[in-house]
């Protein structure tokens, strides 16, 4: 059976993704490799899964917890999902290569009369926090998120998190390596689309008020199952924009406080299915990721992966064009000739050299990117990239221009006073701030060649964001950029409900 995005968020949004990365991750590269130099193997988990729904297998003690629909008599788990049965976790001890025994239910109180499922532990593996359904209210259920203590192999002390609430879901917690930050998918007012990914710091002993990740991260759609890895990289699903499928694994990169605009990690981790859940090991080399595609055992399945790579290493030189002088910190990467689900950011080996462990690909995307540089963007033959130790690559300065803004309300198209406008430069980070004046304008010098995301916000209307394209400013001269928004006033429902359980 094959369920649309519409039924996991009515029925199984208390899904949650955990990963434990090993700093040395970073430098890898997933893509659709070349047979010849890279595969991935995505195979299904036979004996783990169930004919119901199987999903988000996370490491633990010495085999691996996961959520199930089962049903204990027959294994359908489909009287679970339509006869009022509810999702528990279950943890299965590992014997053998993608081998594991028998699942059974965690013991204590965490699977209760209602849905339980979800779970990320601290690393020491004493602490849990988990989703669980808040009880019924004006007939809704939403989903909230506790914390349990391990004690002589059974949970206990079972505690709700001070940022629930009846009126919203909160759900999908995972924890920082450090215990400090809490990650999670909420659908509470004043978000970007119908699901949203917060964060929550532990400070003092207590845990903090939720922060929502920003416009990079959240969009119009669903964000679900966040994963923070140790360099502080976010991992998510989507059914939002650039989804290959209906839920899409995601990766926004660490940028500063904040996250670059997210990625779509490719095939073959994503499919025309679901595909959420994803794991990987400390070697880099194997992992686990839930999906409903073709040719499962059940509904969602629990697969696993592995990963096989030789390297070869290229050296990637960046000058001034005007100066002929080396550039230090610049953003240089590269992708093969096939969509990447993430670029491969260059070692920095000495000053404006940096260094690349390539794969065998017929071609090779090459970007550079230095902040008051115009872009640099090219494709590499192989036997560049093979026979050429390195490569050398010159930057123009960018020139600049003026972008000149007008906030109106969208009925009348009165011009906004003290309307808060972010600008967002997609090319290096950066960040400006001002408010509109009486009429309503604006104005920002921005970099040519650069994208911009320009967010407005006033207390009472509908936060807007408009998207300044790199067509809208290109380089070929200085120029004036004009442009308008218009806000709308907030409604008063908080239509749509993405996160609860029918009957």
């Amino acid at each position: 059976m094959s369920l649309n995005p519409t039924t996991y968020l009515t029925f199984f949004l208390f899904v949650f993704m955990l990963m434990s990365f090993d700093g040395t991750i970073d430098n890898l590269v997933f893509e659709d490799f070349s047979e010849e130099e890279k595969e991935i193997q995505v195979y299904n988990i036979e004996n783990l899964n169930s004919k119901g729904l199987d999903f988000c297998a996370i490491p633990y003690g010495n085999g691996i917890v996961f959520t199930s629909s089962r049903n204990k008599v027959d294994g359908s788990g489909l009287k679970n999902v339509f006869n009022n049965n509810y999702f528990d976790l279950y943890y299965s001890e590992k014997i053998g290569d993608d081998t594991y025994r028998d699942p059974q239910k965690l013991k204590g109180k965490i699977n209760g009369d209602l849905h339980d499922g979800t779970a990320t532990f601290n690393t020491v593996g004493d602490m849990m926090y988990f989703t669980r359904n808040n009880e019924r209210s004006s007939g809704l259920i939403s989903l909230k998120i506790y914390s349990a203590e391990e004690a002589e192999g059974h949970w206990i002390n079972l505690k709700e998190l001070p940022f629930n609430s009846k009126k919203f879901s909160t759900c999908h917690p995972t924890l920082t390596r450090d215990g400090k930050i809490l990650y999670f998918a909420s659908d509470r007012p004043g978000g970007y689309g119908g699901m949203d990914i917060y964060k929550s710091i532990f400070i003092n002993g207590k845990w903090g008020e939720a922060q929502n990740l920003g416009v990079n991260v959240n969009g119009e759609g669903n964000e679900l199952f966040p994963y923070i890895n140790e360099a502080g990289h976010l991992f998510f699903s989507s059914d939002g924009y650039m989804s290959m499928g209906r839920l899409d694994i995601f990766l926004s990169k660490k940028a500063g406080k904040g996250f670059k605009r997210r990625t779509n990690v490719g095939e073959p981790f994503n499919t025309v299915a679901d595909d959420f859940g994803f794991y990987i090991d400390e070697t880099g080399e194997h992992g686990y990721l839930s999906s409903n595609r073709h040719g499962g055992k059940g509904n969602d399945d629990v697969y696993g992966w592995k990963l096989v790579e030789k390297k070869i290493s290229k050296t990637i030189i960046v000058v001034d064009e005007a100066t002929g002088e080396k550039i230090n910190e610049a953003e240089v990467s590269i992708d093969n000739e096939k969509k990447s689900w993430n670029r491969n950011i260059l070692k920095t080996v000495e000053s404006g050299t940096y260094e690349y462990e390539v794969q065998n690909s017929n071609e090779y995307f090459l970007s550079i990117e230095k902040e008051g540089y115009e872009e640099y963007a090219a494709v590499l033959e192989k036997d560049i990239i093979y026979d050429e130790k390195e490569t050398i690559v010159t930057l123009r300065k960018r020139k600049l221009s003026l972008f000149s803004g007008k906030v109106q309300e969208q009925v009348f198209h009165k011009g906004m006073e003290n309307v808060e406008i972010e600008l967002l430069n997609e090319c290096d980070g950066r960040v400006q701030l001002e408010k509109s004046s009486k009429d309503g304008s604006f104005g920002f010098t921005i970099m040519c060649g650069c994208e911009y995301i320009i967010i407005a916000k006033k207390e009472g209307f509908m936060t807007k964001t408009k998207i300044l394209s790199k067509e809208l400013n290109p380089c070929q001269s200085t120029q004036l950029i004009e442009g308008i928004i218009e806000l709308r006033p907030v409604p008063n429902s908080n239509y749509p409900r993405a996160s609860i359980f029918d009957e």
